[in-house]
This record gives structure tokens, sequence and C-alpha cells, in this order.
């Protein structure tokens, strides 16, 4: 199953959804919803569930979502039942092997009953499609295989559009209301598997991630000390981490007993970092490793967290 939340796509949408037709995986879903667009893309979006009906439906939730994270978690509450569940941005386009390969790495890791996620590098591309970097990762200096709970706590490295989960998690992401805590569904999720379940990176680039500008999360390139100062002096860390801290808070609200005790005592340390002396917030993330990838983003955090 794959779920496309789209919203004033009209530009680049056909050429997405033409590229999930191309898979060499053919076994596959595509679930359409528009979030009340002023453009054509709801028009789009009929014109290719007509044209496919056995493999597109074009969902109408008759909601206005306003975000991408509250839409793709509605459509996940609603489309949970397939083995396996991906997310699809509008204006990205597939490599015809990104179904395969991710499934193939899925199966690689998956253990009956547990959650599972697999997510992957990407081809960072401009509106053309010209490539600035063969790979996100590198471009952003993330390292995809962070996906420990400490590590996550305070930095996702899941990009929600490379996400493949199978059942057991989507059914754990959907068992508690989406909180407005939440930064964003897929570090969401990544937070409920890190807990619950098992996480892999593949290291492989299944995707053109389009930068254009009007992004809801693009790419970053972190690569010199003006990174630091200008997060400091707009005081960016500092409201990061809290964003963090009360979305951790929101995460021992919905699980709470149901988190095993290791992992709840590293959530509750980092909760306690919120209203903590610098001294403490300091000694809480060298306690449990809580640490952003890369000495500049660290730095920051430990200066200005």
């Amino acid at each position: 199953m794959i779920l496309l939340a789209a919203y004033n796509g009209q530009k680049y949408i056909g050429e997405m959804v033409d590229s999930i037709i191309c898979q060499d995986y053919t076994d596959w879903h595509l679930i359409l919803s528009d979030d009340s667009s002023s453009d054509s893309t709801f028009s789009i979006l009929e014109d290719y569930a007509n044209r496919y009906p056995e493999k597109i439906t074009h969902y109408k939730s008759g909601k206005k979502f306003g975000n991408a994270q509250d839409h793709f978690m509605h459509l996940l509450s609603q489309h949970n039942d397939a083995p396996y569940i991906m997310f699809c941005d509008q204006d990205d386009v597939w490599h015809k092997d990104k179904i395969s390969k991710t499934l193939a790495k899925m199966k690689e890791i998956e253990i009956e009953e547990t959650p599972a996620l697999v997510h992957t590098d990407l081809v960072v591309v401009d509106g053309a499609l010209n490539v600035i970097s063969n790979s996100f990762c590198k471009h952003s200096k993330l390292n995809g295989n962070r996906l420990g709970l400490n590590q996550l706590l305070v930095q996702n490295v899941v990009t929600g559009c490379t996400l493949m989960m199978n059942n057991k998690l989507a059914k754990l992401s959907c068992s508690c209301p989406f909180p407005k805590e939440a930064i964003m569904h897929d570090w969401w999720i990544a937070l409920i598997c890190s807990v619950f379940g098992k996480s892999a990176f593949l290291n492989y680039s299944t995707m053109d991630y389009r930068q254009h500008g009007n992004n809801s999360v693009g790419a970053k390139n972190v690569a010199s000390p003006s990174y630091l100062l200008e997060r400091l002096k707009s005081r960016a860390m500092k409201k990061s981490i809290r964003n963090s801290v009360e979305q951790a808070q929101a995460f021992l609200n919905c699980f709470g007993d149901s988190i095993p005790s290791d992992k709840k005592l590293i959530i509750n340390d980092f909760v306690k970092t919120k209203d903590a002396s610098i001294f403490v917030k300091d000694y809480i993330y060298l306690k449990h490793h809580i640490f952003k990838c890369g000495l500049i983003r660290v730095l920051a955090q430990f200066i200005g967290g």
C-alpha cells in the first residue's frame, strides 16, 4: 500500500504517479488524497484513479488538514491493513526499483509479530531533476543508521518518503491519536519503532528528492561553522530541543507503561531537560548518549540547547 498526500501539486504530481506505475515490483495499490487544493490537483488524482481503477484509489476524506503530517497520519489510520505501507510525496520521482529494493531489505530484518521499518537514502535534485547530490545523507551530513532511541529522541534521520513499515508498526502507530506535539509523522513512527520494534537503513538512493522552494521539509547542507553560529543566533537549536522534549513527553503520554523500563528511563530523563539548567541537560545528554549527528550539531546542542 502506498499513501500519497497531496496539496497544490499539479506541477509535479503526474510525474510522481507515473514513476510508481513504472515500478519493477507490481503488487502495489496507491491511495491518492488531496487536502483541498486550489489548483487542478484534485482532478489530476481523479483522472489517474479512473484510468487505473484496479491499482489506484482516489480517497476523499472530506477533511481539511493544513499540513502533511496530519494528512499522512489520517491516511495511515484509514488504510493500514496491507502487509507493508509506504508514504509518498507529491513532487518526487521514484526509481523503478524503489519498492523492490526496500521490500528486500524489509524481508531481511523482519521478525514475525515485531514492528519493523526500513528507510533509504535519496538523490537530491532541483526542480528540473538536475542532480545536486547523489546522497541526501552526505549532503545533509546525516547518518541513516542512527536509529537508536537515544539518537532519535533529539534528531530524526528517517525521511518519510523513503519509509516502508510493516503492518504491525502501522497498527501500533495508529493505536493512539496523533499528538499535536509530534514534530513530523516520519519522526513519530521512527520513535515508535525504536522503542517497540526493529529499524534498518538501506544505504541506497531509491528516489529523486526534488528541492524547489515549496517543500514541507527539505534537504539542508550542514557544512561549516556558520551553521552553528546561525542556529545559536536565532535560538533555533533551543527551540528544536524544546520541541523534541515535548514530543518525547507526548510519547510517554501515548504509550505509558507499555514502554520497556530501560527505554522509559531514557525518555523520562530527556523530558527532565525541558526546565533543567544547562549543566543538568548536558549531564543527561552524556549519560544516555543523546547526541545529534555530527560535531557542528552536537556543539550547537550543548551550547544552545
